[in-house]
C-alpha cells in the first residue's frame, strides 16, 4: 500500500501558453494555437501524481478572484482540494513558445498578497492534513506577504507529525526551507549553484555539495542537470541519470514531473536507484507534452527501459 501525498503550492499559477511558428521579438506576432492550465509548482506535481495513478490532495492559496480553472480541474482529476482561497486573483504566467526553436520564453505576473489570518488558516489545514500522516510537498516560490522562512516554520512542524517533507524552490525560500531539515530537496543546477555562491560545473562537484546537505540532516538530494539528466545522493549511495533524447514540445513543469516521479518512488518504497529512473523518465515524457499537460504511466514506463544510470560512487 502507498502513502498518502499531500503537495503545498503557495503561490499557484495560471498558465497561459502561446505558440507560435516563428517568433519574433519587436515585431506583430499571431498566435498559432494556445492552451490554459491551472498551474503553480506544487499543482505541476499534484497533476503527474494523479496521472501516474497515486491519490493526491492538494493545498495553498488560490485567488477567490479566478478559481474555476482549479476547481474544475481539480473536480475533473479527483484531486482533493483544500486550498485556502483568499482575496484577489491567482497570478497568470504567460509562455511564449517559438516552435521554430523549441525556445520558451516566461512571462509571469504578481500573485495574491497573502494577510496574516491566511497564513494562520493555512497553517491550520496543514496541522489538521499532517494528523492523517503522510508525504508533503512544499514547491515553488513565495506570494507577497509570505515570509522567507515559511517553508522552514512548517517543515518543523510537520516534523512533530512524523510527516516527511519534500522541498522544492530557490532562492531565500530555498535556504530558509533547508533549515528545517527536509527529507528530501530537489534543487536544479542554476539554484544549487546560486544557493552556495560558486558554479558547480563537475559531478564531483555537484555530490560534495549533496553530501554537505545530508550532514545537515536531509536524507536524500536531487539535482536536476537540465539535459544532462539527474543526480540524485543519498547516503545509500549515488547515481546518475541520463535521459534519451527525445522531441521536446515544452519543458515548463519538467523539474515539476521529476518530483512527481521522486515523490511517487518514495510513496511506493522503491529503491533509490529505481526512483531516480522513474522521475527522469517522467521529466522526460512532461517535455514531450505541449504546456503543463500530465504524462501517462504508459509513457513513463516506456521511457524508463531507456534511461542510463550509472552509480557514482564515493
Amino acid at each position: 500500500m502507498s502513502t498518502r501525498v499531500l503537495t503545498v503550492t503557495l503561490n499557484a499559477a495560471v498558465d497561459h501558453t502561446l505558440y507560435f511558428p516563428s517568433f519574433q521579438v519587436g515585431q506583430l506576432n499571431r498566435v498559432e494555437n494556445n492552451r490554459l492550465d491551472p498551474a503553480g509548482k506544487g499543482v505541476n506535481v499534484a497533476k503527474v501524481i494523479k496521472a501516474l495513478g497515486q491519490e493526491v490532495a492538494v493545498t495553498g492559496f488560490l485567488g477567490k478572484d479566478n478559481l474555476v480553472p482549479f476547481t474544475n480541474y481539480f473536480a475533473a482529476a479527483g484531486i482533493i482540494d483544500h486550498f485556502i482561497k483568499v482575496d484577489g486573483s491567482t497570478r497568470v504566467n504567460m509562455k511564449i513558445v517559438d516552435e521554430s526553436t523549441a525556445e520558451v520564453t516566461e512571462i509571469n505576473f504578481p500573485g495574491v498578497t497573502c494577510q496574516a489570518k491566511d497564513l494562520a488558516a493555512l497553517e491550520l489545514e496543514i496541522r489538521l492534513l499532517a494528523q492523517q500522516g503522510g508525504l508533503f510537498v512544499f514547491s515553488g516560490s513565495l506570494p507577497k506577504g509570505v515570509p522567507d522562512d515559511i517553508y522552514g516554520r512548517y517543515i518543523n512542524l510537520l516534523h512533530t507529525f512524523g510527516c516527511k517533507v519534500f522541498l522544492d524552490s530557490s532562492g531565500k525560500a530555498l535556504e530558509e526551507g533547508i533549515k528545517g531539515r527536509p527529507y528530501a530537496v530537489k534543487p536544479n543546477i542554476n539554484e544549487l549553484s546560486q544557493m552556495v555562491g560558486r558554479s558547480l560545473d563537475s559531478v564531483d562537484q555537484v555530490r560534495q555539495v549533496a553530501d554537505e546537505l545530508l550532514a545537515g540532516g536531509i536524507e536524500q538530494v536531487t539535482v536536476s542537470l537540465g539535459a544532462r539528466g539527474a543526480m540524485i545522493v543519498s547516503k545509500a549511495g549515488s547515481w546518475l541519470a541520463e535521459p534519451p533524447d527525445v522531441e521536446v514540445k515544452s519543458t515548463v513543469g519538467a523539474g515539476d514531473a521529476m518530483v512527481a516521479g521522486l515523490v511517487l518512488g518514495e510513496a511506493q518504497s522503491l529503491p533509490l536507484e529505481r526512483r531516480i529512473r522513474l522521475a527522469t523518465a517522467t521529466a522526460v515524457a512532461s517535455v514531450m507534452l505541449p504546456g503543463t499537460q500530465a504524462c501517462t504511466m504508459s509513457d513513463v514506463e516506456h521511457i524508463m527501459s531507456l534511461v542510463k544510470i550509472t552509480e557514482v560512487k564515493r
